[in-house]
C-alpha cells in the first residue's frame, strides 16, 4: 500500500510516534528504511465484523486477515515466506504480540484479527494498529497454563493442543491465546518460550510442550497411609462386637449385633429340588443356667469376684501346662482291669445237650451231650524193661521224661 489512502493517512498520523510506511522493524535500533521489511498502519477489527459465517480456524488461532494491497506490498518487497508480523498498539507501545496471514480479503486499509489478539493489544473496533514484517526463530520448547481447571476434563489434551496449534504460525510470552474443543472456549497462558526471545515461529518445527497446572487448581489432600494390616483385618472380624469371634454375618462385616437380628431365616433348596426355609435361631433358646453353674456362657463376660476366692470353690487359673499334656478339667484316674480267681470263673454250660426234630417229624428222644474227645495214647506211655541186639538191658522208658 502507498502512502495514498487510508494507510498513508495513518502514517501521517503517526509520524509523531516514529512510524513510517517503510521503516526498519521493531527490534533493535533504525540505521535507515529497509527495502525487506514491511511496516503499515491499519484499522483493527475483530473477525466477526467479516461478512459471513464464523470460522473457528480464525476466531480461535493466530493469523489475521489483509487487504489485498498488502499482498502486493509484500511480493514486490520479495520477503522470504512464511510471511510472520509484529502487531503493536501505536498509542500503547508495550502491547504487542505476533501472528501470521491466513487470507487476503479485507477492505483496502483494514486488519481482521481474532477477539482474544485485539484483547491482547487492548484495541477496540476501528483503532489503529501498526503490522511490520518480523523474522522469528523457530521455536524449540513452549510451557503454558490452562486458565480454567475445566482443561483437565479434557480426555487427551496432548492431541487437542496439537490440532489447535494448527492454526498459529507463531507464539508471543505473555500472550493469552483462545483455543476452542466441544464447542468450549479455553484461555491458555503462554508462560515460558525457548528460545528466550519476545516471540517463536511454529512452522515446520518440532515444538515441545510442557503444561503447568491450571489456574485456581488446588492440589486435593494426600489421602493418609492405610495403616498395617493385623490378623483381625485380615480375617474381618470386627473388634468393636460384643462377640469378635463369631463367624455370623455382622461380626464379619463389622455390622452391630441387634435383638430384631435372626441367621438362618433365610430360604434354601435342596438336592431334589425341594425349597425350604429355615427356623432361625429363636426356634431353639438358650437354655439359661444358675449363676452358681460351672458352666460358663461365652455370649456373656463372667469376672471373678472376691467372694468366690474366699470360699471352697476353686478359681479358674491360667493353664500354664507343659509340652504334651491335656487339661480334662479333673484329676485323671486310669482304668485298672479287676482282679479274678480260678474260682470266680463263670460256670461253662454243656453245648448240645437239649432236645431237637428231625426231618421226619418231632422226636422226644434226647440228645445227649457229646463227650470230650479221649487223648490220643502214647505207644511210649508203657514203662519196662527191654533188651537190646547186644543182649543188654535196655533202660527204663518213661513218657514223661523229656
Amino acid at each position: 500500500m502507498g502512502n495514498g489512502g487510508a494507510g498513508g493517512y495513518f502514517a501521517s498520523m503517526m509520524a509523531g510516534l516514529g512510524g513510517s510506511s517503510q521503516g526498519a522493524g521493531w527490534a533493535g535500533p533504525r540505521f535507515g528504511p529497509s527495502a525487506r521489511t514491511y511496516d503499515e498502519y491499519f484499522k483493527a477489527y475483530s473477525v466477526a465484523m467479516l461478512p459471513g459465517r464464523q470460522r473457528d480456524n480464525l476466531s480461535y488461532g493466530g493469523k489475521i486477515i489483509l487487504p489485498p494491497s498488502a499482498l502486493a506490498n509484500l511480493s514486490s518487497l520479495d520477503i522470504e515466506g512464511p510471511w510472520v508480523f509484529q502487531l503493536r498498539n501505536p498509542s500503547n507501545i508495550a502491547a504487542s504480540t505476533h501472528a501470521g496471514v491466513l487470507e487476503f480479503i479485507a477492505q483496502e486499509g483494514v486488519a481482521h484479527l481474532p477477539y482474544w489478539m485485539m484483547k491482547t493489544l487492548r484495541l477496540n473496533e476501528g483503532d489503529p494498529i501498526r503490522i511490520t514484517s518480523a523474522h522469528l526463530q523457530k521455536g524449540k520448547r513452549v510451557k503454558i497454563q490452562p486458565q480454567s481447571v475445566h482443561f483437565l476434563e479434557v480426555s487427551d489434551p496432548k492431541a487437542v493442543l496439537e490440532q489447535a496449534l494448527r492454526n498459529f504460525s507463531a507464539l508471543t510470552q505473555g500472550d493469552i491465546i483462545e483455543i476452542v474443543y466441544n464447542s468450549i472456549v479455553f484461555d491458555i497462558l503462554i508462560m515460558e518460550i525457548l528460545p528466550d526471545v519476545a516471540g517463536i515461529s511454529i512452522i515446520d518445527t518440532d515444538l515441545e510442550v510442557d503444561f503447568a497446572a491450571p489456574k485456581g487448581y488446588v492440589e486435593p489432600p494426600r489421602p493418609a497411609p492405610a495403616p498395617p494390616p493385623t490378623m483381625a483385618s485380615k480375617l474381618k472380624i470386627d473388634l468393636n462386637s460384643t462377640t469378635p469371634g463369631s463367624s455370623r454375618a455382622s461380626s464379619a462385616m463389622g455390622v452391630a449385633e441387634t435383638g430384631d437380628f435372626e441367621s438362618f431365616k433365610g430360604t434354601g433348596q435342596t438336592l431334589n429340588g425341594r425349597k425350604t426355609k429355615g427356623k432361625g435361631k429363636s426356634a431353639r433358646k438358650i437354655e439359661e443356667v444358675d449363676a452358681s453353674s460351672k458352666i460358663i456362657r461365652t455370649n456373656k463376660p463372667r469376672t471373678t469376684t472376691v467372694d468366690e476366692l474366699g470360699n471352697d470353690r476353686p478359681a479358674p487359673a491360667p493353664l500354664n501346662l507343659p509340652f504334651g499334656h491335656l487339661f480334662f478339667g479333673y484329676p485323671f484316674v486310669p482304668y485298672r482291669a479287676p482282679e479274678t480267681s480260678a474260682n470266680d470263673a463263670p460256670h461253662q454250660p454243656p453245648s448240645f445237650a437239649g432236645t431237637g426234630n428231625t426231618l421226619a417229624g418231632p422226636s422226644s428222644r434226647q440228645v445227649a451231650p457229646r463227650a470230650p474227645p479221649k487223648p490220643a495214647e502214647d505207644k511210649w506211655a508203657v514203662k519196662g524193661k527191654g533188651r537190646s541186639l547186644a543182649e543188654q538191658d535196655a533202660i527204663e522208658i518213661d513218657s514223661d521224661s523229656d
